[in-house]
């Protein structure tokens, strides 16, 4: 064995044991937090969410979302470490009203982060001041409302589920990518 392949070695099972996991469950046995932390950056999820954490109100009279998997629909995950990050908090909820009047409350609940942007479509950032543009599909039930920058934004995406609606509310921000 080289000195090389030994030092290698070392090195590995060094970080290895730098490592570490936390795992919490509700009284169902579902995983609601999980921290990973590593020499690299850590990971923290959770699944009982605040939906305020979002910075949007709720639509009055929303319910969560049930899952079909009995799995959770809303989550709070934090990636990164001293340089970089995302952070992404994204709540999902369920109507009886339809999507228009799901979309007027929220153009207006969002307008405290700027312009609100309504895309039929998906979302991208452009230009020197990384705003939203609309990246329009033909013919999208989808309606995706964005309003703040890419390194800061806040997205609500509503669309018809039966004779009501499901949206969600996402809150991301990203730090040291540029």
């Amino acid at each position: 064995m080289t000195l090389q392949t030994c030092s290698a070695l070392v090195a590995a099972s060094l970080l290895v044991g730098a490592c570490g996991m936390d795992v919490d469950h509700d009284a169902q046995g579902r995983k609601t937090k999980v921290d990973i932390r590593t020499p690299f950056g850590d990971v923290n999820v959770r699944t009982d969410v605040d939906a305020a954490a979002t910075g949007l109100p709720i639509y009055p009279g929303s319910r969560p979302a049930e899952s079909r998997r009995r799995e959770p629909e809303s989550a709070d995950v934090n990636v990164g470490n001293s340089f970089f990050g995302v952070k992404v908090v994204a709540a999902k909820f369920e109507h009886d009203d339809a999507p228009k009047p799901i979309v007027d409350y929220y153009k207006l609940a969002m307008r405290k982060y700027g312009d609100v942007l309504e895309c039929h479509g998906n979302i991208d950032f452009r230009g020197r001041d990384s705003h939203p543009v609309c990246k329009e599909r033909y013919r999208s039930h989808e309606i995706q409302l964005v309003a703040g920058t890419e390194a800061r934004h806040r997205i609500v995406v509503v669309k018809p589920r039966g004779s009501g609606s499901e949206f969600s509310a996402v809150y991301i921000e990203t730090r040291g990518t540029s």
